[in-house]
């Protein structure tokens, strides 16, 4: 059982590196398409500014046409008064003009409120236009040290890959299925050693059965709570708790 639990122990410690790349490789092209994500958002920005400033351009011709039209029909009024015959005409005729002008100045006004707008406008997309420019860059950039990383992650995980294929034969058939269902309910952690009388995986305080039963490494030895398989690591020297006393009557 020694060697099982070892050559568990390796195995463990190349599928728990498995787990770690895998998911950075999940990960990694995820965070990518949300910065994809943030650039198309930016570039819509400024479609949406550049629209505006299009309308706002629009909005400003059709007032100019009013105004040239209106200052025609003041142009054409103030020779209509040389030809009126009676005060009451040429009277009518003033107040007409009067009201054109009237209107002439509200035109202008908005003519100027109108160029003002659109000259913000423009500023704001040129500004706008220079952010997606920097972020379109630094997506670039990103994208390059992304796909770098990713292949050095594939070359990492063909490594380990190959190394697994020379470990996993070394058990037996029914440990390695075994272990294997834990590695994939447990999300990589499949083999914890016991930290006192506590599971490494859970941190749950295990029975004194359990524990025996782990030093005895007679077989493999779950956790009663998380179900990972336990061991006894020699290398850190803890002093034994819980049920020491059978463990060492065992041993004697």
């Amino acid at each position: 059982m020694t060697d099982r639990l070892e050559t568990l122990r390796q195995l463990q410690t190349v599928d728990g590196e498995l787990y770690r790349l895998r998911a950075e490789q999940r990960q990694k092209p995820l965070a990518l398409e949300r910065a994809k994500q943030q650039v198309a958002e930016q570039q819509a920005k400024a479609q949406a500014i550049d629209a505006r400033l299009k309308t706002l351009q629009v909005q400003h011709k059709e007032k100019e046409l009013l105004l040239s039209t209106s200052e025609t029909n003041v142009k054409k009024l103030q020779l209509q008064l040389f030809q009126v015959k009676t005060n009451k005409e040429y009277t009518a005729i003033q107040h007409e003009i009067e009201q054109s002008k009237a209107d002439i100045s509200l035109l202008e006004e908005e003519i100027i409120g109108f160029l003002d707008a659109s000259d913000h406008t423009r500023q704001e997309h040129a500004a706008q236009l220079k952010d997606v420019t920097r972020q379109e860059e630094a997506l670039r950039a990103e994208q390059t040290h992304v796909e770098a990383e990713l292949a050095a992650i594939h070359e990492q995980v063909a490594k380990l890959d190959a190394k697994r294929q020379t470990i996993a034969p070394m058990l037996k058939a029914e440990d390695l299925a075994f272990y294997e269902r834990v590695l994939v309910n447990r999300e990589g952690l499949a083999l914890v050693p016991l930290i006192g009388d506590s599971c490494g995986g859970c941190h749950m305080v295990q029975p004194p059965q359990v524990i025996n039963e782990t030093y005895l490494k007679a077989r493999l030895v779950t956790c009663e709570s998380c179900s990972r398989i336990l061991y006894v690591d020699e290398s850190a020297g803890e002093p034994m708790k819980g049920g020491d006393a059978g463990r060492a009557s065992t041993a004697a």
